[in-house]
């Protein structure tokens, strides 16, 4: 069983187009974290099968950087998704996105709560 947790993270998702060979760059936000996998809302999808160089963001600055590969896109125009699955520093990924994403759930789960009780 794997373990998934629900954070809304800020990202940065790096690959570069096949087509023109640009470097594509687009920010956006977690939807959940596993633990060699990460669901993100981006602006722009990139290509299944696209290698995306993954950025989790904290106060602007990144906790971790790893390669990605796309398993699977959303095109709901709503909210565009993509599946990644980590290709590297598993153990990394594991010790430090995961923790963030804990940390981010127990600091909103706190605001949130807290935020019910004052009214």
């Amino acid at each position: 069983m794997h373990h998934r947790i629900l954070a809304h993270m800020p990202v940065q998702a790096i690959w570069v187009d096949e087509e023109s060979g640009k470097r594509v760059k687009v920010e956006g936000t977690t939807e959940n974290l596993g633990e060699n996998s990460a669901l993100v809302n981006l602006e722009t999808l990139p290509p299944v099968g696209a290698e995306v160089k993954l950025r989790i963001l904290a106060e602007d600055k990144a906790i971790i950087e790893v390669a990605t590969e796309v398993i699977r896109v959303e095109r709901d125009p709503s909210k565009p998704l993509a599946a990644l699955t980590v290709l590297q520093n598993l153990k990394k990924w594991k010790a430090v996105a995961m923790e963030a994403a804990e940390a981010w759930v127990t600091a909103h789960w706190k605001l949130n709560y807290e935020e019910e009780w004052v009214n």
